[in-house]
């Protein structure tokens, strides 16, 4: 396993804000939380290194799980302060500024990490580029230059042995790490993702361009079936259905109703309708769909999303459901709070195949488009 050092302790003084730019909201979340949740996507552990002023709102938005360390007054001190904890073998360090780091690029660096103790994300450099001393410009080859970046991976004893006898500052880890290891070569890894470090205003309106494009629209996609049994009512879009046979379930069992629920998690990525309301938990015994329908709406409403629109479809020999169509969706349009032109409910038969062909069991299936509020 492998440790995301993740500096955010600066003061970001250039942002020019009237609080510290890595909270600042992109998309209702807190800058330093999207690189954050990239490494924590790949199973790494986090070290937060974070200020005096800003560790109490910090601790609102990350799991215990995460170790926060207090920063020191430069960013050498703050790697070293946070190195300190470093448990596992390598260790990326990321400056909490640089919000849009992928999983590619972080997957990229481990591949090369295990060849070198040390890797540095870099991109080309594009421009022409210019010295200017003593106001004479020298053109430079461009080619010889590149424009480094975080991560930056190494062997953590060896990184954590320079810092621990380093008596002056550098510019990046890099650079420290070459001082102390002349000899070793440090591996490049090219990166063709935007990777901004934001520190100037405008950094932060190309940052939420950028996010907002990347999360404008999510698309959920679900499937549920249940059992039909005797003595049991048949709920389906949160309105009885006369039949002779009803739901097998932990719940109320309505079958269309947890496909949409469940699609919409899908589309956030948040998991599926038995990890928030598992069946061993006796509180959820027969409880109302509808309102799970609507604690789960919420939920993606407070992620700051809203449906577009719902497809669904019900499998059922029988009972024919046609008849009902109109007040299931009317039904749905009054649980959302949503318009019923937003929502799509059809009918089939499984043509006499399988579990559902014989009259065994119902099931629905949802695909739900949500759209950034």
């Amino acid at each position: 396993m492998n440790t995301a050092l993740i500096v955010a302790a600066g003061a970001g003084s250039r942002a020019q804000l009237n609080q510290s730019k890595i909270l600042y909201q992109v998309n209702s979340k807190p800058l330093f939380l999207y690189s954050v949740e990239t490494f924590l996507s790949l199973g790494f552990k986090i070290v937060l290194v974070v200020s005096k002023n800003d560790i109490n709102e910090i601790r609102k938005y990350v799991a215990d799980d995460v170790k926060i360390v207090l920063g020191g007054k430069t960013r050498g001190e703050s790697v070293m302060l946070g190195l300190k904890v470093v448990e596992t073998p390598y260790v990326y360090i990321h400056d909490a500024a640089r919000p849009l780091i992928t999983q590619n690029t972080v997957l990229s660096i481990e591949k090369a990490l295990q060849y070198h103790d040390a890797v540095l994300l870099a991109e080309h450099m594009t421009n022409a580029i210019k010295s200017n001393e003593n106001d004479q410009l020298i053109s430079l080859n461009r080619d010889q230059y590149l424009l480094a970046q975080t991560p930056q991976a190494f062997l953590t004893e060896k990184i954590r042995y320079a810092y621990q006898r380093s008596n002056q500052a550098f510019d990046d880890d890099i650079g420290l790490y070459q001082a102390f290891y002349p000899e070793d070569k440090v591996q490049v890894v090219y990166n063709l993702d935007p990777n901004i470090k934001v520190t100037f205003p405008q950094d932060f309106l190309y940052v939420k361009q950028h996010l907002e494009k990347e999360t404008l629209m999510r698309i959920g996609h679900s499937f549920d079936i249940h059992q039909l049994i005797e003595d049991r009512k048949l709920i389906l879009g949160g309105i009885e259905i006369p039949y002779e046979k009803g739901l097998l379930g932990h719940s109320d069992a309505d079958v269309l109703l947890h496909a949409i629920a469940e699609s919409m998690l899908g589309a956030l990525g948040l998991g599926d309708l038995g990890t928030i309301y598992p069946d061993t938990n006796p509180e959820n015994k027969d409880m109302s769909s509808v309102h799970i329908l609507k604690s789960i709406y919420d939920l993606i409403r407070q992620k700051g999303y809203e449906i577009g629109n719902i497809d669904s479809t019900v499998y059922a020999e029988l009972p024919k459901l046609n008849p009902f169509i109109k007040e299931i969706r009317q039904s749905i349009s009054k649980i959302l709070n949503i318009s019923i032109d937003q929502i799509s409910v059809k009918a089939t038969t499984y043509e006499k195949l399988d579990s559902i062909g014989n009259g065994k069991a119902i099931a629905a299936e949802a695909v739900v488009l949500l759209k950034r509020v």
